[in-house]
């Protein structure tokens, strides 16, 4: 049964999510893939002395953790840019000095370009301007991404660059922020409105992509994760490019990471005229979800909700497409027999992606679609027996409960309907599949903090918001392994440790299982493996 690419592990304390074998403590990897999985005794039985064994001597080990909705190209990018997040900065002042050092080093003329300023977090608590950008720099246009990835910041030189001024319409789904006089005040919300700018700043080489690409899979490897969605391409950057990144570091077997493409809307047009489409590619390297967006941020006020924000009233934020045009989408994609995912918070917006998602499979019924509902962070029960009748898999951004839980309570939602967010007890009740994730850089990569939010439900402030939307230590491990790889189609190789599925594991510190359940966020990743080969740690 052995050959020379096999390895037995052994001494283990492994959480396979088998459910026919749930625990094992030793397996074999032959040519990337568990070849048998089982006790001690009953692996070694079935080879000979010379075989190579790691002994384990006692730790966890978990499948790879899977990213079911990520940002790891624009992470990747972001790390040529100027860091504009709060953990970096205490104040705008701080930013201007910032840029100001990177003008110093950029040419005049050339875009400069900052990420992850969150208005609600830094010392001014405010939104930038393009005179505090100005004040940074004249001579180079400007760029500053908010930290939802739903706002954006410009000066005057990017304005003018655009030819956006007081005449300038409003864009479909987007909004050019103004003045009572009618001058743009560098504030651009939701994509529509960022393009305008965007599209002058000069793209990512393939060359630099696969530089930082290569950082950012060794990033995501030291947190246990084997696999990720890369959620929007062509969002902030060249698809073109980023495509071509990924399919280079794959020819040249660099990829530690496997990558299921999620594309944005514009851009799988193309896609579909060659042929092409969800679950084309390699193990390594997918084609997934077609890609669009029916609401914003609810940290950044555009999510778009059915009653008034808490502290705006009068105030529910957009729908970015009229139902029509997403009805439209929806079943055109729906129709070509690919997998569609939308971005949508607020509950007004996810009411407006059920209804597009129910209308498509009335007209053309198809039984394994897996539809993904991203973020899906104000789904009301109603709207979760609904999600499971027409098939639909939402993906929760638990991280929310942590980092903006407070916020929500106070500005944002009112403790009533932020007590809900992410409802995963009421998901895991009504027998609802669901995955999670970090949408990094959003919130930081950790599927083990991510777990623990699930778990805990705790914010900054010790808050526990929305008690019985806790769930239990096994679920939470589903919906980072084996839920996550459903998402994808991809149930049948992975998310799980057993025979014939790929050797993606994650060697864990403590055993989340039996760990004090407050504790899960100390957990540390040990070792992680893809395709059996060590790709972050020591597996003893």
């Amino acid at each position: 049964m052995a050959d020379h690419t096999t390895t037995l592990f052994f001494n283990g304390n492994i959480i396979t999510m088998n459910p026919d074998m749930p625990k094992a403590t030793a397996f074999a990897v032959s040519n990337g893939r568990f070849s048998v999985v089982g006790t001690d005794s009953q692996v070694q039985s079935l080879f000979g002395s010379g075989i190579p064994k790691v002994d384990l001597k006692g730790k966890t080990v978990l499948p790879g953790f899977i990213e079911s909705h990520n940002h790891i190209s624009i992470y990747a990018a972001n790390q040529l840019q100027a860091d504009c997040t709060p953990g970096a900065n205490n104040s705008i002042e701080n930013i201007k000095k910032r840029i100001q050092s990177m003008a110093e080093e950029t040419p005049d003329g050339q875009w400069i370009r900052g990420w992850g300023y969150d208005d609600t977090l830094i010392g001014d608590k405010r939104h930038l301007t393009c005179i505090d950008l100005d004040e940074a720099s004249s001579k180079h246009p400007i760029l500053i991404a908010h930290v939802s990835g739903h706002l954006a910041y410009v000066n005057s030189m990017a304005l003018k660059i655009a030819d956006v001024g007081p005449d300038t319409p409003q864009p479909e789904g987007g909004t050019i922020h103004k003045d009572s006089h009618g001058n743009p005040t560098g504030l651009l919300m939701e994509p529509s409105a960022m393009n305008l700018i965007t599209r002058y700043t000069r793209a990512y080489t393939k060359s630099q992509l696969k530089k930082v690409l290569l950082d950012a899979m060794e990033h995501y490897n030291r947190f246990g994760i084997t696999s990720t969605h890369d959620a929007a391409l062509g969002y902030q950057g060249s698809c073109r490019e980023e495509c071509r990144a990924y399919r280079e570091l794959e020819t040249e077997g660099c990829l530690s990471l496997r990558v299921y493409m999620t594309i944005m809307e514009h851009e799988y047009n193309a896609i579909c005229e060659h042929g092409l489409g969800t679950g084309f590619g390699s193990e390594f390297l997918k084609i997934g979800s077609v890609k669009m967006f029916q609401d914003g941020s609810i940290q950044a006020m555009t999510g778009a909700l059915s009653k008034d924000y808490h502290n705006k009233k009068g105030f529910r934020g957009e729908l970015i497409h009229p139902q029509e045009t997403l009805e439209q989408l929806v079943v055109k994609f729906h129709n070509q027999d690919l997998q569609i995912a939308v971005h949508a918070n607020g509950d007004r917006a996810i009411e407006s992606v059920i209804q597009a998602f129910e209308k498509a499979q009335e007209q053309n019924p198809r039984s394994n679609h897996r539809h993904m509902l991203i973020h899906c962070q104000m789904a009301s029960l109603d709207h979760i027996k609904r999600m499971k009748t027409a098939g639909i898999v939402p993906s929760y951004f638990v991280n929310h409960v942590y980092y903006w839980g407070d916020r929500h309570c106070n500005l944002f939602l009112g403790p009533d309907r932020a007590r809900d967010i992410d409802p995963l007890g009421f998901s895991l009740n009504e027998g609802l599949i669901f995955s999670l994730h970090s949408d990094l850089p959003v919130t930081p990569v950790d599927p083990i903090f991510s777990i623990h939010n699930a778990v805990n439900r705790v914010t900054r402030k010790g808050l526990v918001l929305g008690e019985e939307q806790r769930i239990p230590v096994l679920e939470a491990l589903k919906a980072y392994t084996i839920n996550a790889a459903y998402c994808s189609f991809e149930e049948d190789i992975k998310g799980s440790i057993e025979t014939g599925k790929l050797a993606d594991f994650t060697v864990l510190s403590d055993d989340p299982l039996t760990i004090v359940p407050e504790n899960i966020k100390d957990i540390q990743v040990r070792a992680t493996a893809v395709g059996g080969k060590k790709v972050f740690g020591s597996f003893n």
